[in-house]
């Protein structure tokens, strides 16, 4: 993973043929949230972990043909993803 500040939010880059992408947001919300993983709401109430998974995660990644993109609030930011592995995260105020 790879991350990189924005003027409008955060970017964290990911391999959706390695990482797992529920993972990858977790760990990135904790971090800009500045607290440990448990800390953080559950995702499943805002999103189906599994349906992530299934749309960005290996193997199913590779049986989809085009691009993917989803977009959600969680946790006081726009969460968008991205099947190219780009991970964005607006503070709601500033989305």
């Amino acid at each position: 993973m790879s991350d990189t500040s924005v003027p409008s939010g955060y970017c964290a880059l990911f391999n959706p043929h390695v990482d797992s992408v529920v993972e990858e947001l977790v760990e990135t919300v904790s971090a800009l949230r500045g607290a440990p993983p448990f800390e953080i709401s559950p995702l499943y109430p805002t999103v189906d972990p599994d349906a992530l998974e299934t749309l960005f995660g290996e193997p199913n990644a590779s049986n989809w043909t085009g691009s993917r993109v989803v977009t959600f609030d969680y946790e006081g930011f726009e969460v968008t993803i991205r099947s190219n592995g780009c991970m964005r995260l607006v503070p709601v105020d500033t989305a």
